[in-house]
């Protein structure tokens, strides 16, 4: 099989419910993903509810284009191709999808893919603490309506079954998008940790 009709296949399969669009890092789109895969989670950070969810996972995106998919052979050894999952009509994702390739008999093959998204779960947020009566806190709106936001977790997981041949890739990728995201979080760009 062809290593795009093999990339497509990927894509397609690694989208969640939401149905979004794909997106290559080179900025060509995708084909709309429809089924989904088992995947074995290996890791998540919670992502505090004040930083804007839409602006991490773009960052983390772009982020991930420049160490995996520019610098993937250098670092890792391995080709990569990084692409964005259930991206919505407006240009927002809520994921990235890294593809790893190797030779085998001479061929290039997909040998991994490491997902990293935003779960499903709703966060109630507030805009105002205040003192009770009684010595503790109320958390409320000024407006008065209970406000959610998309996505606790940022997950990072991998679809099964896994081809233990690129286990030692997969781990420094996800110890380096660990300290992408520390980064993000301390500094407001996944860049940051570069310095």
């Amino acid at each position: 099989m062809a290593v795009d009709a093999i990339a497509a296949r990927a894509v397609a399969n690694v989208a969640r419910a939401r149905g979004g669009w794909t997106r290559r890092a080179s900025g060509r789109r995708g084909t709309r993903a429809g089924a989904s895969t088992e995947t074995q989670e290996l890791c998540k950070a919670e992502i505090p509810p004040h930083l804007p969810r839409i602006d991490f996972v773009k960052q983390m995106y772009r982020w991930a284009a420049s160490e995996f998919e520019q610098g993937g052979v250098k670092s890792y050894g391995k080709r990569m191709v990084v692409d964005c999952i259930n991206e919505g009509e407006n240009g927002d994702t809520n994921g990235i999808l890294v593809r790893v390739f190797d030779f085998r008999d001479g061929k290039e093959v997909e040998i991994a893919q490491l997902i990293a998204q935003m779960d499903d779960e709703k966060v109630q947020v507030w805009d105002t603490i205040v003192p009770t009566k009684e010595g503790g806190i109320e958390k409320m709106n000024k407006d008065g309506k209970d406000k959610f936001i998309d996505g606790r977790f940022f997950i990072i997981s991998r679809p099964l079954p896994a081809d233990e041949s690129a286990n030692s890739a997969l781990k420094a990728m996800i110890k380096r998008l660990m300290l992408a995201i520390n980064a993000y979080y301390s500094f407001g760009s996944p860049f940051a940790e570069e310095f």
